[in-house]
C-alpha cells in the first residue's frame, strides 16, 4: 500500500498541470514501507506530451538529495496528459526497478485519475494507494 497526505496528492496533481501538455515526472520517498514523506519533482528534458526523460546526472542528485534526508525512493510518478492511467508497453519497458511503484496520474478526466502498479518483468498489477485526509 502506498501512503500519501493529501499534501502530497496536491503536489504532484499540481507539477502536472504546470507541465501539461506535456508529461511531467518525479519520485515520491519515505523511510517505511509505502509511507510516503517527501515529493521530488523533476523536470522532463524531452518536452514531450507522450514520454518523459531525466537524465542520468539529475537522477543522481537527486537520489543523493534523497539519501540526505534520510529517505528512499518508494515510487517514481508521471502523468499521461490525455491518455488513460494505465502503463504503456514505453512505460513497462524502461521501468528502472521493480521494487519501485509506478504511479500514472492522468488528465484525460476531469478530476484526474490517479493509480499505482508494481512492475515486474514488464507485465503490471494494480498496487493499493490511500490519500490521507488533513
Amino acid at each position: 500500500m502506498i501512503e500519501l497526505s493529501e499534501e502530497q496528492y496536491e503536489q504532484i496533481m499540481e507539477h502536472g498541470r504546470r507541465e501539461w501538455p506535456l508529461e511531467a515526472c518525479g519520485l515520491l520517498a519515505g523511510e517505511e514501507p509505502g509511507v510516503i514523506l517527501s515529493v521530488w519533482p523533476l523536470e522532463n528534458e524531452w518536452k514531450a506530451r507522450n514520454r518523459f526523460f531525466v537524465s542520468a546526472k539529475v537522477v543522481a542528485q537527486t537520489l543523493e538529495h534523497v539519501s540526505h534526508a534520510g529517505h528512499k525512493v518508494l515510487a517514481i510518478y508521471h502523468t499521461h496528459p490525455d491518455t488513460a492511467p494505465y502503463p504503456s508497453y514505453t512505460d513497462l519497458l524502461h521501468h528502472p526497478d521493480d521494487n519501485v511503484i509506478m504511479v500514472i496520474l492522468s488528465y484525460k478526466t476531469n478530476p484526474p485519475h490517479m493509480r499505482c502498479f508494481t512492475i515486474k518483468n514488464r507485465t503490471c498489477d494494480e498496487h493499493p494507494f490511500s490519500i490521507k485526509k488533513r
